[in-house]
Formats: C-alpha cells, sequence, structure tokens
C-alpha cells in the first residue's frame, strides 16, 4: 500500500494532471496538506467551488461555509492560518544514530506491527469521520487548554525531577521553559508583532519518546538558555495534541511523528506568490524537527532555520522602521501644517482684531468729531438765541419802566457802571423796591446776560432781582423765525413798591437812599 505522501505526490504530477496550470497545481498541494484531504477530485472540486481562492477554499472546508456532500473529512480551524512550503519543504527528522540502541532495536521489531495498525486506524478513523465528528473538535477555552498542559508539564517534568534531585545540594533547581501563555492564535499574532520566530511544541503524552524529549531535552539546561538568550528572537508556545486547541494545531502541521517542533516565522517565499493564500511576507513554517532530538542538535537546527530566514526579520523590521518614519514624519508635518495653518488663523485673527479696534477707533472719533460739531452747532445756536433773548429782554423792560421821577427828597439819584465801562444814571423812588433798579440795569442795551450789583462803599451785593423774574431762556422766541425788530409787548407792573415776599426792599430799606455809584459784574466773564 502506497503511502499518502506518495498519493499526494502521485495526484499532483504534472504527468497525473495535465491540465492544471503550476499555480493551480501548487495551489492544490497546499489545499491537501492543510486539510487532510488525500482524494485529489475532491480537493480540486472545493477549490474549483471557490475559484482557486486557496484562503477562501480553507475557510469553507473548516466550516465556515457548509461544505458539499462530496467533501469526506471536516476539520474545524478558528485559528489565523499559516503558510506551508511546497511539497519540497524543510522536514528534519532525527537521525537513527542518536536513539539509544534497544530503542533503535524495540523500533525495527515493532515498525512492521506499527506500520500495519497505523494504516488500519487511519481507515478506520477515515471511516468514522464519515458518521461522526472528531470530538475534540469543539473548543470552548483554548486558553484553558495551554493552561492545563503547562501546569501539567510543570508538575509532571519539572516537579518530578526537582524531586529526584531533592539530595543533590549542588545541583541548582529544575526550571520551567517559558511557554507562552496563551492560544496558538496569540502567540502567532505576538510573534508577527514583535518580529520573533515561534517555536511550537506538540505533545503527544502516549507516545514512546516523549517523557525522554521532555525530560532530557526540553528541560535540558542548554536548551532552555537557548530559549532565555533569545527570548527577543524567540516565542515558545506548547499543547497537548488531545486537548481541542492542540488539535487544531496538529491538524494544521499534520505531523508524521513525535515529539514534534515546528518553527514558524515571516517568509517570502516565492511559492506564496503563486497562491492567492497570503502576502509575499507573511507568517509560515519554515521548518519542522520530527522524532527524538537532543538538546544540541535541536539548537542546532532552530539555529539554521532561524539563520536561513533572518534576513526576512531584518527586511520586513527595516520595512516597518521605514513606515514607522515615514507615519511620523507625516504626523510631523500634518502637526506643522496644522500648527502653521493655526498660527495662519491666529494671525489673521489679530489682524482682523486690530483692524476692527482701528475701525471702531475711526467709528469712535467720527462720532466725536460729529457730537463736537452738534454740539458747537447747538452752542452757536444757543449762543444766538441768547443774544436775541438779550435783545428782547432788553427792549421789553425799555417799554415796561415806569415813568422817571424829576427828583424831590423821596427819589435817589445812582449812578450804574456797566462791565464794559459805559455809565447809566436814574432817579428812583426810594419807597420803590431795588426791583426798579434790576429792570432799569437789564433794559440798558450792553446790560449782560447774568450779572449781580455791588455798592461802591461800603463794598456788598445788592440783591435785586425780584424772586419772580424769568431766566433769560424765557426770552427766547419760541419761533425761531420772529422778526427781533418788531416792538415787545411791555409788562405791566402797577405797583413798583415791594408788594410780595418775593420782592427786594425798597431803597430806603437797602440804604440806597444816598446818590452813589453802583457797579454791575457780569457773572459770565
Amino acid at each position: 500500500m502506497a503511502s499518502d505522501a506518495d498519493n499526494v505526490h502521485k495526484m499532483v504530477s504534472p504527468d497525473h494532471e495535465p491540465q492544471l496550470s503550476d499555480q493551480k497545481s501548487s495551489a492544490l498541494t497546499h489545499f491537501k496538506d492543510i486539510s487532510g484531504i488525500s482524494e485529489d477530485d475532491i480537493a480540486k472540486n472545493i477549490l474549483e467551488s471557490n475559484n482557486w481562492d486557496l484562503e477562501k477554499a480553507v475557510y469553507y472546508f473548516m466550516e465556515y461555509n457548509d461544505p458539499p456532500v462530496q467533501i469526506t473529512r471536516r476539520r474545524n480551524l478558528e485559528m489565523s492560518p499559516i503558510g506551508f512550503p511546497p511539497p519540497d519543504r524543510t522536514v528534519l527528522f532525527v537521525s537513527p544514530s542518536n536513539i539509544p540502541w534497544y530503542r533503535k532495536f524495540i523500533s525495527t521489531l515493532f515498525s512492521s506491527v506499527r506500520w500495519t495498525f497505523s494504516v488500519v486506524m487511519s481507515v478506520f478513523h477515515f471511516l468514522i469521520s464519515l458518521v461522526w465528528s472528531d470530538l475534540r473538535r469543539p473548543v470552548t477555552d483554548p486558553a484553558g487548554d495551554v493552561r492545563n498542559f503547562i501546569d501539567y508539564f510543570k508538575k509532571k517534568y519539572v516537579a518530578a525531577l526537582n524531586e529526584d534531585q531533592v539530595d543533590l545540594d549542588s545541583v541548582p533547581p529544575p526550571r520551567m521553559p517559558p511557554f507562552f501563555n496563551g492560544t496558538y492564535a496569540d502567540a502567532l499574532k505576538e510573534a508577527k508583532r514583535s518580529l520573533r520566530f515561534l517555536i511550537i511544541y506538540l505533545h503527544v503524552g502516549s507516545h514512546e519518546n516523549t517523557d525522554v524529549f521532555c525530560r532530557d531535552t526540553l528541560l535540558n539546561s542548554a536548551f532552555l538558555d537557548f530559549l532565555t538568550e533569545n527570548s527577543e528572537n524567540v516565542l515558545f508556545w506548547g499543547c497537548d495534541i488531545n486537548s481541542p486547541e492542540g488539535y487544531r494545531v496538529s491538524e494544521t502541521f499534520r505531523e508524521r511523528t513525535y515529539p514534534f517542533i515546528g518553527v514558524v516565522g515571516l517568509s517570502n517565499n516565492p511559492s506564496y506568490l503563486s497562491t492567492s493564500f497570503g502576502s509575499p511576507t507573511r507568517m509560515a513554517l519554515l521548518g519542522r524537527i520530527e522524532g527524538l532530538t537532543r538538546a544540541t542538535e535541536l539548537i542546532t537546527r532552530i539555529n539554521l532555520i532561524m539563520d536561513n530566514h533572518q534576513a526576512v526579520i531584518v527586511a520586513e523590521r527595516a520595512e516597518r522602521y521605514r513606515k514607522r518614519k515615514r507615519r511620523l514624519w507625516r504626523k510631523a508635518e500634518r502637526e506643522l501644517t496644522s500648527r502653521l495653518r493655526r498660527e495662519q488663523d491666529e494671525a489673521f485673527q489679530a489682524s482682523l482684531e486690530v483692524d476692527r479696534a482701528r475701525a471702531r477707533e475711526r467709528a469712535a472719533a467720527a462720532e466725536a468729531k460729529e457730537r463736537l460739531a452738534r454740539e458747537a452747532a447747538e452752542a452757536l445756536k444757543r449762543e444766538a438765541l441768547l443774544g436775541r433773548a438779550v435783545v428782547r429782554r432788553q427792549r421789553r423792560w425799555a417799554a415796561s419802566l415806569p415813568q422817571e421821577p424829576s427828583g424831590g427828597s423821596d427819589t435817589v439819584r445812582h449812578s450804574i457802571k456797566l462791565p464794559n465801562g459805559t455809565r447809566a444814571q436814574r432817579v428812583f423812588p426810594i419807597t420803590d423796591s431795588i426791583k426798579h433798579l434790576y429792570y432799569f440795569i437789564i433794559s440798558q442795551e450792553h446790560a449782560p446776560r447774568r450779572f449781580v450789583v455791588e455798592s461802591n462803599y461800603p463794598k456788598s451785593i445788592i440783591e435785586c432781582r425780584p424772586g419772580d423774574e424769568s431766566d433769560i431762556e424765557e426770552y427766547i422766541p419760541k419761533d425761531e423765525n420772529a422778526d427781533d425788530n418788531e416792538p415787545m409787548p411791555p409788562r405791566e407792573i402797577e405797583n413798583w413798591k415791594p408788594s410780595s415776599p418775593s420782592d427786594p426792599p425798597s431803597f430806603k430799606d437797602a440804604k440806597l437812599a444816598q446818590p452813589q455809584m453802583l457797579f454791575v459784574l457780569d457773572l459770565d466773564s
């Protein structure tokens, strides 16, 4: 019976399928390697139904959509897919010389039985999968599966090794491998983010070489030092394939024997360019190390795989640095542009505010000027009206004064000197109120608008204005167009003697019964 690998090789051979192009042949090989489907026509049907889009076909097969009835095997994949190399992928097997002679003898003795049993079990599982899905497929807590494996590994191997060394004081206590505490998808994401290689260990507790590999290789101080010293370059992840999370990963890598170590990292293998499965630089399986391997040999092979792909990491790191530098440059450019725009806006607003302030100042100055002009015009107008009022007052009281007496013992003659030097004199009855003196003064042509009368000896102010006399404003004509030359009607005063409390005293009572010079003082000068 031919092996599955030989069947796959025949199915994708150009002689067997001459109608397929190189691109479709590569996609078919990748899909069969990922899905585990051995039937060539079933794999082709799935790819053709998805227009030979490998990534879409993988998601379709892994129950993201309902598969066609021809599909005989289905497995679930909920993690981020990785790329697989073409059929000539790097697979490193352990050298038989590394296996102890007694294990080699036992392996040879039972190889035929194991091969027959493996074939029978494969056929049995294939037939069972037609009816029932694998019981390990449902994944409810992938992170819990990883934690359970780490706790199991620590309890079974690290703690047991510690008990074996309890009496050896000179031997340091065993260390725990730095397993990544997270799901496979988390580990893959972190490895891609931090540009590190992801070392994957799939644990099979029932395999004959598992315990030896865990004790002598994974817990070997050289391997632990390798992981610690290269913590910036590698992540170490492990899980038991009997758990749902470990089984999913196992179905992805399709390991052939155990113990299994896979190295995943960035790759720019040109074979990926011939499919639609991923970008030219993506996470891919770079190499696998299967079988019992000593720590030094495992380190050597992992270093070899990493050295062969280190250039991709360096190039990606440089590309990310270039992109980050470009983003920072663009951010700085945007910030500079924003700052310049903001400064321009602020300068524009400042200039606009200066212009507004100047406009307000000009408006205020214009308003003040207009107000001053208006006030000046009003003052001139008022001055003119007051001038007319003085003339009207003078004309009215010139016509209203009683006839001047001829003289006698009951009269007195007073001389009056106006502010402009003009002199006037009049005879007044000493029994008349000195308001007679006041009206005589305002009847003079050069009498001031507002004035007081001062006696010469003794010097004193003579309060001669009657209390009921109107202010000068009362003489302003109501009609500004009135003719000032028209005769003013006189004010009739029948009794010039003090007759009311508002009248000033008589000349006699005011001690003005003797002639003297009286001075008129202008209150507005």
